[in-house]
C-alpha cells in the first residue's frame, strides 16, 4: 500500500493475458476486449501476450502489425510478442485463454515467484458455451500436475451459475440512444452506397459457409435489402454470387474494417446480423437484432450439439413462431440447407424477433459483466 496525503492507496494490480490466435478475430478480439475492461473498468494494469499482433492490429488502433521487442502501448494497455513471455516475470494475476497453454518457462515462474511469497492469481478463460456442463466447471481448481500452483477455470455463459458475457458500463443505454440520424451518419462514413436503406443486413462468415445458399435467398426475395459486407473471403465469395444473379433489389456495399471499439455501432446500424466468432457472436445479441451465428465447424458435427445447446437458452425469449423460424433458418445455414422459404419467414418475423433479442440482452446485462466476474476471481486468488 501507498499513503498519500494521508489516504492510503491500494496498488493496481498487475496482470498477464495470454492469447494464442486461432479463429483469428474470435481469440484476438476477446481477448483484447478483456484487456480494455480490466484496465479501464476494473482499473488492472495489462499486459496482453499474443502470437498474432496481424489480426490484432486490424480491430485495435494504436497496436502495430509488427510488435517492437519492448512492445507496443494502446489504450493503457502492454501488448507483447508471445515468445517475450519466455523470461518475464509474472505479474499479479495471469490468465490463460481457451486453454491456450502458457510456455514451460513461464508456469515454472508462476511456481517461483509463488515460493518466494508473491502469489499469483492464475485464471483460465475459456470458450463460450451454452451447455449445462459449464455450470459445474465454473470456478474450479485445477491444481498443475507437477509444480506447487493451481489454476481456476472460469467459463462465460447465459446463467448466473457461469461467469456472464462482457458488457461494459452503459453499452445498452447508448444502444438505445442511437438514432436513425447516427445510423444514416455510420453508414455514410462507412462508405456504405445506401445510407437511407429501408433493410441492411450485417455479414461477416466463413467462407466455408452456404454463400451460394445465401446469395440465392436474397436474391429470391423482391424485398430491398442492403448487404453490409465486413471485410474477408466469405464477403468477397458473397459479393461474387450476387454479381451473376440479377437481383436489382439487393445493394452490395463492403465495408472497412473499423477498431473494436466502433464495432457495436455497425451492428446497431443494421437491421439483421449474420456472424462468426465469439466476440461477435457476443456483441450481435448485445446489438438486440435478430441475428444468424455462423458457429466455427467441428469434426462430427460437434458444433450443432453446442449450437442447438445456444438455441435453447435463448428461445425462450421468442414467440413459439418466431422462435420455430429461427431454429430452423440457425441450423440451415449452419448445415448448407437455408432455402429461399427460410430466410424469407425470417425477415417476416423480423420485427418479432428484434422484440425477442432486445429481451435477452436484457438477461444479460441482468447476470452482470464477465469483466467483473474475472476482476472478482482474480482479487480471490490474490487473497
Amino acid at each position: 500500500m501507498i499513503e498519500a496525503a494521508g489516504k492510503t492507496i491500494e496498488p493496481r494490480v498487475t496482470c498477464d493475458i495470454f492469447c494464442h490466435v486461432i479463429d483469428n478475430f474470435g481469440d484476438a478480439g476477446v481477448c483484447w476486449r478483456l484487456a480494455r475492461g480490466l484496465s479501464e473498468e476494473e482499473g488492472f494494469q495489462v499486459t496482453l501476450y499474443i502470437d498474432d499482433a496481424v489480426t490484432l492490429s486490424k480491430i485495435s488502433s494504436g497496436v502495430p502489425p509488427e510488435l517492437p521487442a519492448s512492445g507496443a502501448s494502446s489504450s493503457g494497455i502492454l501488448v507483447r510478442r508471445w515468445e517475450d513471455s519466455e523470461t518475464a516475470v509474472p505479474s499479479d494475476v495471469v490468465i490463460e485463454t481457451f486453454g491456450c497453454r502458457l510456455p514451460d518457462s513461464f508456469e515454472e515462474a508462476i511456481a517461483r515467484e509463488t515460493l518466494r511469497g508473491h502469489k499469483v492469481a492464475w485464471l483460465n478463460l475459456e470458450y463460450l458455451s451454452a451447455e449445462d456442463w459449464v455450470e459445474e466447471c465454473h470456478g474450479l481448481p485445477s491444481p498443475h500436475p507437477r509444480l506447487p500452483v493451481t489454476k481456476t477455470f472460469l467459463f462465460p455463459g447465459f446463467t448466473r451459475r457461469t461467469g456472464g458475457v462482457m458488457i461494459e458500463h452503459g453499452l445498452l443505454d447508448a444502444r438505445d440512444r442511437f438514432s436513425a440520424s447516427d445510423r444514416h451518419s455510420l453508414l455514410e462514413t462507412l462508405g456504405a452506397k445506401k445510407p437511407d436503406a429501408p433493410f441492411n443486413l450485417f455479414f461477416f462468415s466463413y467462407p466455408t459457409a452456404p454463400i451460394g445458399q445465401l446469395a440465392e435467398a436474397l436474391a429470391s426475395d423482391p424485398r430491398p435489402v442492403q448487404v453490409i459486407a465486413a471485410p474477408g473471403r466469405a464477403g468477397e465469395m458473397l459479393g461474387e454470387a450476387l454479381s451473376r444473379l440479377s437481383a436489382p433489389q439487393i445493394t452490395f456495399s463492403p465495408v472497412p474494417a473499423v477498431p473494436q471499439e466502433s464495432f457495436d455501432r455497425v451492428l446497431w446500424a443494421c437491421d439483421a446480423l449474420i456472424i462468426r466468432g465469439e466476440d461477435s457472436f457476443v456483441r450481435a445479441q448485445l446489438a438486440g437484432k435478430p441475428f444468424l451465428w455462423t458457429i466455427y465447424p467441428q469434426d462430427e458435427d460437434t458444433h450443432i450439439v453446442k449450437l442447438n445447446a445456444f438455441l435453447d437458452r435463448m428461445a425462450v425469449e421468442y414467440e413459439e413462431d418466431a422462435a420455430r423460424v429461427w431454429r430452423e433458418t440457425s441450423l440451415g445455414w449452419n448445415q448448407a440447407s437455408l432455402t429461399p422459404g427460410l430466410w424469407s419467414r425470417f425477415r417476416d418475423l423480423t420485427p418479432e424477433l428484434t422484440h425477442g433479442s432486445l429481451l435477452w440482452s436484457r438477461h444479460l446485462a441482468s447476470l452482470g459483466s464477465l469483466t467483473r466476474a474475472v476482476a472478482t476471481a482474480a482479487k480471490k486468488g490474490l487473497k
